[in-house]
């Protein structure tokens, strides 16, 4: 009875009302920012390259699992058919670039905080929406409106001060501080490429295909260099499949999904959000404590994409045309 819905319950998500985005996003943002507490406790079991493939693959079975009840819904006449995928090699190139680019800064990233302090990974990390803006100006010919990049420097301005005051510099990290700036490189390639991507195939098929392309880019490195590819206690797997359904399937999908209504530049400042609600999380769930920076430096965060938002509301923000 359900399988014969999901067609047309998939076409009015698509068809997105002008509510639905903002709404997604939001939602993609909690998804996403629920990893960080997912991947501590999946950590203690199995080693970052493999909880990030096990995240991948989850997520890849999760939407194949999807889009095949909507073929099978498409038998249905009483149903409007699904349009059929068409996979030029352009667009091949795009659904591999996204899912590689996503694996390898999830790797990178992973493996700078075994390389440097975990402050200075993050701060990093956080200059993703400017590889996000330069490219999207360098190569998609996307115009940003003044306030739009105002409401982004004070965004990432809180973003760094909210790490601050544990920032090390120092030369033994030197490495792993141009691997978390790296993974935010490829990090901004991915959703770049999502972005064009929506332009021609749904959500779910995206998700399908990116999230398998990285997860099989990463399972002969975590065969070659990790003992250990799953893990092994009921936790250890409720982690796991929390961060393929939570974090990558609802967080990753929705990011994706909003990328229809919303350009790479914005989401990738929306994105600034994240460490706010991680830490929240945090609080919430191992009582840590926040201090007054911190909350300084979020509602700094919180005003600079405030700005933005306004921007992006005045259509003052330009997209490239698709």
């Amino acid at each position: 009875m359900y399988q014969f819905r999901l067609g047309k319950i998939g076409k009015e998500l698509e068809s997105g009302a002008n509510w639905i985005a903002p709404i997604a996003l939001c939602i993609a943002l909690l998804g996403i920012a629920s990893a960080s507490i997912l991947i501590a406790i999946a950590s203690t079991e199995i080693k970052p390259n493999a909880i990030t493939c096990d995240r991948l693959l989850i997520a890849a079975i999760a939407f194949g699992t999807w889009n095949n009840l909507k073929k099978t819904s498409n038998l249905d006449p009483d149903l409007p058919s699904e349009p059929v995928p068409v996979y030029t090699s352009r667009a091949i190139s795009l659904l591999l670039i996204a899912g590689i680019s996503f694996a390898i800064s999830l790797s990178l990233w992973a493996w700078s905080l075994s390389q440097t302090s975990i402050a200075n990974s993050t701060l990093l990390n956080n200059m993703m929406p400017i590889f996000t803006t330069l490219f999207g100006w360098l190569i998609l010919r996307q115009q940003f409106s003044p306030r739009f990049l105002v409401g982004m420097a004070v965004a990432i301005v809180g973003a760094v001060a909210i790490g601050i005051e544990d920032l090390q510099v120092a030369d033994s990290g030197l490495i792993g501080d141009g691997a978390a700036l790296t993974a935010a490189m490829f990090s901004a390639i991915s959703i770049l490429s999502l972005e064009r991507l929506r332009v021609q195939f749904s959500t779910p098929i995206i998700m399908q295909w990116t999230s398998l392309a990285g997860g099989l880019f990463l399972l002969p490195l975590v065969l070659l260099t990790e003992d250990r590819l799953l893990p092994i206690s009921s936790t250890g797997w409720l982690a796991i499949v929390g961060l393929g359904l939570i974090s990558q399937a609802m967080g990753q999908g929705l990011l994706t999904y909003s990328l229809a209504k919303f350009s790479s530049g914005f989401v990738a400042v929306s994105m600034l959000a994240i460490p706010l609600i991680a830490a929240i999380l945090a609080m919430v769930i191992f009582a840590e404590q926040l201090s007054l920076l911190n909350w300084l430096a979020f509602a700094v965060v919180l005003f600079g994409i405030y700005l933005a938002v306004s921007a992006k509301n005045n259509n003052s923000e330009l997209i490239a045309e698709k």
